[in-house]
């Protein structure tokens, strides 16, 4: 069983969501999601935890390696493909890839039961999401609440970091930022559809800074 492996990359091929990771000389296949294959470059060193799958019958019975590039990546990767049903490690990595660049925000929505982060922000049908929380939410991975400063709308929250992420911004560099922004304003929901292109040009300001 392996847990990470480090190495170079010496090639991905996005078609088949693989890259090949070279060890002293040995070059492992790692399947992976397609957004990590478009963040990732090559001959970049890179360290991916990883999840031996036994194969089937379109890989001759071979076992394939799937890798993430952290222990929480493959921890909701395993979430998703051990238990929801019919989800096997391919649907489970385009699962992956909807929620990675918001895994906070996709946290906080299981912790709190919260069906419309799932629709709205990651684009789940709404009978999936709650499939997905009724799945998860007893999860040891979201046994820890996950919270916002009091005083924050988690929907304006939610829909504001979606926005700025979409722009391109990472979710980390975000966060604090538009916790300080609706902090500061004091945004109510009932705002928030007039207010929301305001509060993003606000956030933009901020982050240029």
């Amino acid at each position: 069983m392996y847990s990470y492996i480090e190495g170079k990359v010496v090639e991905k091929d996005l078609k088949k969501n693989i890259c090949v990771v070279d060890v002293n000389g040995i070059g492992y296949e790692i399947t992976t999601s397609e957004v990590t294959l478009n963040e990732i470059e090559v001959y970049q060193k890179i360290k991916f935890y990883l999840v031996e799958i036994s194969g089937g019958l379109y890989s001759g019975g071979l076992p394939a390696l799937y890798g993430f590039l952290s222990q929480e990546e493959k921890e909701i990767f395993l979430a998703f493909k051990d238990r929801l049903s019919n989800v096997g490690p391919k649907k489970a990595l385009e699962y992956l890839d909807k929620v990675k660049k918001n895994i906070t925000q996709f946290k906080i929505a299981i912790t709190n039961k919260n069906t419309k982060i799932l629709t709205s922000l990651f684009g789940f049908k709404q009978s999936s999401a709650e499939k997905i929380i009724a799945a998860l939410s007893n999860l040891e991975l979201f046994s820890k609440k996950e919270s916002l400063p009091e005083g924050i709308n988690i929907d304006i929250y939610t829909d504001l970091v979606s926005a700025l992420v979409n722009l391109g911004y990472k979710e980390q560099q975000v966060k604090n930022v538009v916790e300080k922004i609706l902090i500061e304003k004091k945004i109510q929901p009932k705002e928030e559809l007039t207010g929301i292109q305001s509060l993003i040009q606000t956030a933009l300001k901020e982050l240029s800074k």
